[in-house]
């Protein structure tokens, strides 16, 4: 009988050596914050080159949300903001000093947000330095309450915008803004990503929404702030789950799909009432997948990450250069994350998930993770640039196939985090003849 006991110890132990459990020491620890960057009324807002009055009333707070993720080879921090599209070199250049790897800024790109570009309220106090220092003392202060952290993810599906070029007969594209007949022009990439980030206690912390939409549910004649349906949604997610769960939004390849809830009412309650059911809409399909989810505690196995910049030519002046920047994540040897810069298409995305060959796997777009430049503003895909419309022929500097270039380096790095491309020729594996 001792000796029966003394085998069967011993497979455990070995068994304990190699494989993870959810008593192994943890690799990810975790820390959330999050600070409400709502501008002062009478600020200018970005999104619409028709709009020249500033912001007369505020409907939800603007917010920025921090997650930071940190493991033996790397610190990532994760910050989301309810702006359209903003760079902030300043915070990089504070990253280092705080401990901080990698940032990834993701816009969330409401068009119902602040123009910080503009010298408001004064020129020797921009808004935009005002959310800088919120930004900064928010990290620190997620950095001080950090936690065991076991990710995992996971996909719904639902279609909530059109693409806004319609492909017509003759090969060309046509720009369709307004759709007041919710048209369902394809092609669009209808994938709700969720990533979801627990405790030791398998309690919720954090949930990192991914979806590719405009949002635009508000028009260029709204004069009140928003974070559009994304507040609508993270609000209904938070409320939900509670206990002082965060919820992250990541924006997509939203460069060329509109939503199909368009509030155009000179009456602004009208308008937010599909605000909230468009957000109201992606909610239920993240709380779905969420529940989806539930039996599998999640992994804090690996956090790895890597930075490369690529140089491309202007594109309509071909003797300047310009430079962008991608960030690749891998988590758990299960998830992987592609940044791009500016507006992208949602064709990248969907590259990017069908050629990483991992279970999960997502492009975060108008994130600003290095110093760059910036598109001005979009990024199409070959086609789409062939075929024109707004956002394709004439709205981004760089040159066609720039997006390409971006998203297949991320992938490279993605395939090089996970020891699958090497520097030394290695043969590869040889198989017997059948």
């Amino acid at each position: 009988m001792r000796t029966h006991r003394n085998i069967v110890l011993t497979c455990l132990f070995l068994l304990g050596m190699f494989t993870p459990c959810a008593f192994s020491e943890p690799a990810i620890q975790a820390g959330t914050a999050q600070v409400d960057i709502t501008p002062p009324l009478g600020i200018p807002m970005w999104g619409y080159a028709s709009r020249t009055e500033g912001a007369k009333a505020i409907h939800d707070p603007l917010m920025a949300k921090v997650l930071i993720l940190q493991s033996t080879e790397t610190t990532i921090a994760i910050v989301s903001w309810d702006v359209c599209e903003f760079q902030s070199p300043w915070l990089h250049d504070q990253m280092k000093s705080i401990g901080i790897d990698h940032l990834l800024l993701l816009c969330s790109h409401t068009h119902a947000g602040p123009d910080l570009g503009k010298p408001f309220p004064s020129a020797d106090k921009p808004w935009l330095k005002t959310i800088e220092a919120r930004i900064l003392q928010t990290i620190k202060k997620a950095q001080q309450d950090m936690f065991p952290a076991y990710i995992n993810a996971g996909e719904g599906s639902i279609t909530l915008g059109y693409n806004r070029l319609r492909r017509d007969a003759d090969g060309l594209s046509t720009t369709i803004f307004y759709n007041p007949g919710h048209i369902p022009f394809g092609p669009v990439d209808p994938t709700v990503g969720v990533i979801r980030v627990t405790d030791e206690k398998q309690k919720i912390r954090a949930v990192v929404v991914h979806y590719a939409c405009h949002p635009v549910v508000l028009g260029s004649k709204n004069l009140v702030l928003s974070a559009d349906y994304v507040g609508a949604m993270y609000r209904k997610v938070e409320q939900e789950l509670g206990n002082d769960a965060l919820c992250l939004f990541a924006q997509g390849g939203a460069g060329d799909i509109n939503p199909l809830f368009q509030g155009r009412s000179e009456i602004d309650e009208e308008n937010f009432v599909l605000v909230d059911e468009m957000g109201g809409f992606l909610a239920k399909e993240v709380l779905q997948t969420l529940s989806e989810m539930k039996p599998d505690a999640g992994k804090s196995i690996q956090l790895r990450a890597s930075m490369e910049t690529i140089s491309v030519n202007h594109r309509w002046e071909p003797d300047k250069k310009l430079k962008f920047a991608t960030t690749a994540l891998l988590i758990n040897s299960e998830i992987g994350i592609v940044t791009i810069a500016g507006e992208p298409f949602h064709k990248f995305q969907v590259d990017v998930r069908e050629k990483s060959a991992l279970p999960h796997a997502y492009m975060f777009g108008y994130c600003d993770c290095a110093h760059q430049d910036w598109p001005n503003w979009y990024f199409p895909d070959i086609e789409s640039a062939a075929r024109g419309g707004y956002g394709a022929s004439d709205s981004g500097i760089g040159e066609v196939g720039t997006g390409e270039r971006i998203i297949n380096q991320g992938l490279i790095q993605l395939y090089t985090l996970r020891g699958m491309l090497r520097d030394k020729p290695s043969g590869g594996r040889v198989g017997k003849p059948y």
